[in-house]
């Protein structure tokens, strides 16, 4: 199943359903999926990178990313390092990295150091961009000035 996208995507062939994925979009990459049909209420933790094709309803918090699918559908917070949506988001969100693909949505505010949109997205709310950790613009001025 996952070894036909892999083989598309290791042989240099283009991949027509999503546009430049990133590194958690990558099967390879996700170590838990939550199926088309399944619908769940409660918190999760989420370990490791993590893809909902299913509806959840509850917040998910964890360590690593979460890929919400076309067909998914979250119903809470999400607090992760990195989210890519392609599905349906009605909650807040507090990540890194935000990923909004074509034909989501987002209803609720974003906290993100780095902000993600495709054309024909939506989102509802309030952004508040966090600021970058490690300032390597400020490193370059202070060793020229030695």
């Amino acid at each position: 199943m996952f070894g036909k996208n892999d083989k598309t995507k290791e042989s240099g062939a283009p991949v027509t359903t999503h546009s430049q994925p990133s590194k958690l979009a990558s099967t390879k990459e996700i170590r838990t999926l939550i199926g088309e049909g399944c619908k769940v209420e409660g918190n999760f933790f989420i370990p490791n990178a993590t893809r909902i094709d299913g509806i959840i309803k509850g917040d998910l918090t964890g360590d690593s990313g979460v890929v919400i699918g076309a067909k998914g559908r979250i119903e809470g917070s999400i607090a992760a390092s990195e989210a890519i949506i392609y599905g349906t988001v009605v909650g807040n969100v507090d990540v890194q990295r935000l990923e909004l693909k074509k034909g989501s949505s987002m209803n609720g505010d974003i906290t993100v150091v780095n902000l993600i949109t495709e054309q024909g997205c939506t989102f509802n709310g309030k952004c508040i961009m966090k600021p970058i950790e490690e300032n390597h613009f400020s490193e370059p001025k202070n060793e020229e000035g030695e």
